[in-house]
């Protein structure tokens, strides 16, 4: 081997060695692909909601709200097996990751829907879904904390939801449109 060989092996070497004394922690992942889940029991696997249309001069106050609509997201072939969860319970439940689309969440209020629209969206009011049962707000983009778990109860069940507007500016500064939003739903098993 040549001298010019083995200085670049121990070259290497000691870059080698550089990089894992540079280290400085370790990522472990964990989890478990499970066998089958609850399915939305919908055309599309989409829920429409209809909010309904309001003046902008009845929302008095920064965090008044419309009417709360009821809205039902149907599920299907769900498992009845219980499993561990991350926190240690083992049960059959999920929670809902409700994950908002390109229009995101309105600024400052990390919990509502921001509306859009194909023309003039609205301005000044955001959409907010809670559970009908608890009347806990579902958080967007995030898990619920402390954890709003929905206890499988057949293969074929309902999770109860209300959505309404909540403006989050004093009415003069509402723009009237029109105020859609999608959002995604997961159902999370950990």
């Amino acid at each position: 081997m040549t001298l010019i060989n083995k200085m670049l092996i121990v070259g290497a070497l000691a870059l080698a060695a550089g990089n894992a004394a540079a280290t400085d922690g370790q990522i472990i992942f964990n989890g478990e692909i499970i066998e089958s889940t609850c399915e939305i029991n919908t055309p599309n696997r989409e829920v429409n909601v209809e909010l309904g249309s309001y003046n902008r001069y009845q929302f008095r106050a920064a965090g008044d709200r419309s009417p709360k609509i009821p809205f039902t997201l149907p599920l299907i072939n769900c498992p009845m097996t219980a499993w561990e969860h991350i926190d240690g319970t083992k049960d059959a439940s999920f929670q809902l990751w409700l994950e908002t689309r390109s229009g995101g969440t309105v600024v400052n209020h990390p919990d509502l829907a921001k509306v859009s629209s194909m023309t003039t969206a609205a301005d000044g009011v955001g959409i907010q879904i809670e559970d009908a049962k608890t009347q806990t707000i579902i958080p967007l983009n995030r898990l619920a904390t402390p954890k709003i778990s929905y206890k499988i109860t057949g293969a074929t069940m309902n999770v109860d939801l209300f959505a309404y507007y909540v403006s989050t500016e004093a009415p003069a500064d509402i723009t009237a449109g029109e105020a859609d939003a999608a959002v995604d739903v997961t159902l999370d098993y950990r």
